[in-house]
């Protein structure tokens, strides 16, 4: 969900469409109480979960003007569907950089719009999201290349005296409720919440930096064709 006005985003994963209503609730409930101010106008599509007579009378009861697109006019919610498209996008860029297993795309996502809150906007004048949102300039010095080797430290109580100290993991997002990261560890293949991490960023830049152009990638056949020689056929009189 997107605000027109503020470009700010937030994020919500569906299981079935019918959690619209629910999630949407949600949205309106944290967004009042961080600004002071109520949701006047919701525009989306004529999908089935929007046009569900729950949800509009609920708007009518909370004196939230709906607007729908015209049917088979996506351009009409050009905000919300250039946004999907470039979170989709970058998403797909940042896991095929760092290779990173296809499952983690939530993760991404989530990533990629905690970002762009925290950065300028060219139509908000440069300025971010977040800060036109909550009058608060972001915190951006925990920012960190998606995908970065990372050892985290393992809590005294989860450890015997003798065992390892720190685990291996790769930084695939930032936590929302704390200051710590959000670190993917391969070997339980479980998303973990550590704020004591040593973020190897370096090597992901060079990573990034030494990966093949598409001319480059390009791969040469296993066998090359003979070329022909210049030697010459000799004739007996």
């Amino acid at each position: 969900m997107t605000t027109q006005g503020k470009r700010k985003t937030r994020i919500y994963f569906l299981k079935t469409k019918d959690e619209v209503f629910c999630r949407f609730k949600e949205f309106k409930a944290l967004v009042e109480n961080l600004t002071g101010k109520k949701i006047q106008v919701l525009h989306s599509d004529n999908g089935g979960e929007y046009v569900d007579k729950d949800f509009t009378d609920f708007c009518t009861i909370e004196g939230i003007r709906r607007e729908w697109t015209t049917p088979y006019n996506p351009e009409q919610n050009g905000v919300a569907k250039r946004k999907n498209r470039t979170i989709v996008e970058v998403a797909r860029a940042m896991m095929y950089d760092h290779d990173m297993p296809k499952f983690l795309w939530a993760e991404a996502c989530n990533t990629i719009v905690y970002v762009q809150k925290r950065t300028t906007h060219q139509a908000l004048g440069k300025i971010t999201p977040e800060k036109v949102f909550i009058g608060k300039m972001p915190e951006v010095s925990d920012f960190r290349i998606f995908g970065s080797l990372a050892y985290c430290l393992i809590p005294e109580e989860k450890r015997k005296k003798l065992d390892q100290i720190a685990e291996k993991g790769y930084l695939v997002g930032y936590s929302e409720n704390a200051k710590a990261y959000k670190i993917y560890l391969p070997g339980s293949k479980k998303v973990v919440v550590r704020r004591d991490v040593k973020i190897m960023e370096d090597r992901a830049f060079r990573k990034s930096r030494e990966m093949p152009s598409e001319e480059q990638s390009r791969e040469e056949p296993l066998v090359k064709p003979l070329q022909p020689t210049g030697v010459k056929n000799s004739s007996s009189d």
